[in-house]
């Protein structure tokens, strides 16, 4: 569910199927920490975070790193060609069997 609040915009910004691949790549991360024996503490701690900063952000369905792209990146129109507006309206007429076709 994706609704916006005055103070906060979108509160929800990461989908379904990204929402999904985080946790699942959370837990694989997590279940390889924990299976191989020979990893260094640097390694355990960077992995850890990691594997928790993806599931947090898979859980709550917002990510902090998706906000600042989204606000960094310049605000794109549609070129005025590729409007509705822009292309001729067809007269509809009715057919012999009742059904409306486009002229």
């Amino acid at each position: 569910m994706i609704y916006e609040d005055e103070k906060f915009g979108v509160v929800e910004n990461v989908g379904f199927v990204d929402a999904v691949v985080r946790g699942s790549l959370s837990i694989a991360i997590l279940v390889s920490i924990m299976l191989v024996p020979s990893i260094t503490s640097f390694m355990l701690f960077g992995l850890t975070q990691f594997a928790i900063y993806a599931g947090l952000t898979a859980f709550i369905g917002w990510d902090p790193v998706y906000a600042i792209m989204k606000q960094a990146e310049p605000q794109r129109s549609a070129p005025p060609s590729a409007t509705v507006a822009s292309y001729p309206q067809r007269d509809v007429q009715a057919n012999s069997n009742g059904h409306k076709q486009a002229a």
